[in-house]
């Protein structure tokens, strides 16, 4: 995987800083924050399981240092990230942009 910002290959094996899935509309959806050590910009891939039962995996634009680390920090901050009904303020903020 590259760098959405600046292009650079993600060594083999990166680890994404923090993923949380959230419930939209039916579908799972799961956002994966990974930081690059180049630019400083986080990569965020979005992968969704539809309900029609397709899926998709696509990238969300590349978020500056500060905007990747608030999100890493909210997804930290929730009980179980990877619970796509928790209803805790990070879900709320990443999903409504409030809590």
């Amino acid at each position: 995987m590259n760098c959405q910002k600046c292009g650079a290959e993600f060594p083999p094996g990166k680890r994404a800083e923090a993923v949380i899935c959230i419930f939209v509309m039916g579908d799972e959806c799961i956002y994966s924050y990974y930081s690059c050590d180049n630019c400083g910009y986080y990569t965020i891939e979005s992968y969704c399981d539809r309900f029609s039962g397709e899926e998709d995996i696509d990238f969300l634009p590349p978020a500056p240092r500060e905007v990747g680390e608030k999100c890493v920090e909210l997804i930290r901050a929730c009980p179980n990230p990877r619970d796509k009904t928790c209803d805790c303020p990070s879900h709320k903020t990443l999903y409504y942009g409030t809590p």
